[in-house]
């Protein structure tokens, strides 16, 4: 298991590689309830066979982690978005222990969001 400054530089570069989030989109409506740091989500279900996933958040660390999570789903039909297993992704990625309580509830509210916005 790589160490705490290890996954932090990691996530740091990954936070990097978020595509550009629609600035007229961070706004309330598109406000992700239930996360300590603020986090926006906007989605394109035109196709539901290939959704389109942005994030951002004020947080480099959060941003992270969104990027690991839209790299995972972006794209992805409506129906895996729907049956996508936080549980399973952590542990992939390695991040089962790594995460502070504050934000592993932040992640799966921001999992449990999507979930609910995809099929809406």
């Amino acid at each position: 298991m790589a160490s705490w400054e290890q996954l932090f530089r990691h996530l740091v570069q990954q936070a990097k590689s978020l595509p550009e989030y629609p600035a007229e989109c961070r706004d309330d409506d598109h406000l992700v309830g239930g996360c300590e740091a603020k986090v926006w989500l906007w989605l394109d279900t035109s196709d539901v066979e290939a959704v389109v996933i942005r994030f951002d958040s004020e947080s480099r660390i959060v941003r992270g982690l969104l990027a690991l999570l839209q790299q995972r789903l972006d794209g992805c039909s409506v129906a895996e978005i729907s049956t996508f297993d936080i549980d399973a992704f952590y542990r992939a990625e390695g991040l089962d222990n790594a995460l502070s309580p504050s934000r592993s509830n932040g992640l799966y509210q921001v999992a449990k969001t999507l979930k609910l916005r995809v099929v809406a």
